[in-house]
């Protein structure tokens, strides 16, 4: 499987039926900012007040890593923004608000908002989308819009951590939260439902902002509440770059056994197991599989530089289905990028050769046995002077996941 058979594999991938969605709960604005080496030398930038935030940037950009950085101290953080208030420019936030603006934008039939937090700005953003956000809390618009700092680098800036591969990443500082983010009032729920039931698809994130048992079993019961209002759809939880070992606790305890779905990089994936990381392909695969078999997870997408995981449970694999999904999400993301030119990736086609001397052979090119699932591995599409890196995890995932036939 080289390149030409890989190109050919995305020539012929159509475009796939797209499920209507509900979309929660991570809502904010990004103040997106373009790191350069003299934003980095600012006299200011490397004064002990910003010191921290500069440390994180650092690390982040050492690695090439996707981090993100819960700033617990609300005065710490609210230097950090004024600092850089008139610096880049504002967007939409948080995994729930840029997969709603990005799926109304491909023509998902029906696209829902939960945000419990959400400000008037954004309020507006998915409004004029065409997003529905349910009476029930649309009050909250009347609230504050919360600014996340989004650093988008490229690699080179600074030497590189041994092992690290070159690539264009971001690194994000955003304030604690709490439940009030990603957990609905209960009789705001009971009146939501009603309004939801054509959604077969449910992309939810915010469960990093979750601090004990009792909010985790809380936010557990809502993900079933909101299952069964339809019994057709389908849960998908986004990961991000938590390190709270209670909160990854949380995570794997409660909320992802009530999920059918989730995605993360390989990062994330080595948070979720207590693990360093697996570098290689198959040790990767080795990785998603272990997280499904633990939580009981039907599917997990894994996106990683290169290459694109999907591990999903035999009794609900649509081979044809789901390897078009990942290839026309895929196209998607790398359009979404704004790169000038697209090539396919060599090292994702290397990795998907690794993986074929490790699994069983699968029923279409690319797929793989093991045991009660099957994998699904493809090479991703590169795009190059590209525009833009934040939220394109999300957009990838929430793509992909409201594409499948599962």
């Amino acid at each position: 499987m080289d390149e030409d058979f890989w190109a050919e594999q995305y020539k012929r991938a159509g475009t796939p039926q797209l499920h209507p969605v509900l979309v929660g709960f991570n809502v904010n604005l990004d103040r997106i900012i373009p790191v350069s080496r003299n934003l980095l030398d600012l006299p200011e930038f490397q004064s002990d007040e910003l010191s921290e935030i500069r440390l994180h940037l650092i690390h982040s950009m050492e690695n090439c890593t996707a981090e993100e950085w819960l700033v617990s101290d609300r005065a710490q953080y609210a230097r950090f923004t004024e600092y850089f208030s008139s610096t880049g420019s504002l967007a939409m936030g948080g995994q729930a608000g840029i997969a709603a603006l990005h799926l109304a934008s491909l023509g998902v039939p029906d696209v829902f908002c939960l945000a419990p937090e959400l400000g008037p700005e954004g309020l507006q953003m998915l409004a004029n989308q065409g997003v529905r956000v349910p009476d029930e809390i649309s009050g909250a618009g009347s609230g504050s819009d919360t600014i996340h700092l989004v650093f988008e680098y490229k690699p080179g800036l600074v030497p590189l951590a041994e092992g690290a591969l070159p690539r264009d990443n971001r690194f994000i500082a955003s304030p604690k939260k709490t439940a009030e983010n990603t957990l609905i009032p209960q009789n705001s729920l009971a009146a939501i439902l009603p309004q939801i039931t054509s959604c077969t698809r449910a992309f939810l994130s915010g469960y990093q902002y979750l601090q004990d048992e009792g909010e985790f079993a809380r936010a557990a019961d809502q993900i079933q509440v909101l299952k069964k209002c339809n019994p057709l759809m389908r849960v998908h939880i986004e990961c991000v770059s938590v390190t709270d070992a209670s909160v990854l606790a949380g995570l794997v305890r409660h909320i992802l056994p009530v999920a059918d779905s989730c995605g993360m990089n390989e990062y994330e994936l080595s948070l979720l197991l207590g693990s360093a990381g697996r570098i290689s392909p198959a040790g990767l695969v080795k990785g998603v599989l272990e997280l499904a078999k633990k939580t009981g997870l039907i599917r997990v997408h894994l996106h990683t530089f290169g290459y694109y995981l999907l591990i999903i449970h035999k009794d609900r694999f649509a081979p044809e289905d789901s390897r078009t999904a990942l290839l026309y999400a895929a196209r998607v993301v790398a359009k979404v990028a704004g790169g000038t030119t697209t090539h396919l990736s060599p090292a994702g086609i290397d990795a998907v050769k690794q993986i074929v001397g490790v699994f069983q052979k699968g029923p279409v090119p690319g797929s793989f046995t093991a045991g009660d699932y099957f994998i699904l591995a493809v090479p991703t599409l590169i795009a190059h002077d590209i525009k833009k890196t934040a939220g394109l995890g999300d957009i990838l995932s929430s793509t992909a996941f409201v594409a499948e036939r599962f």
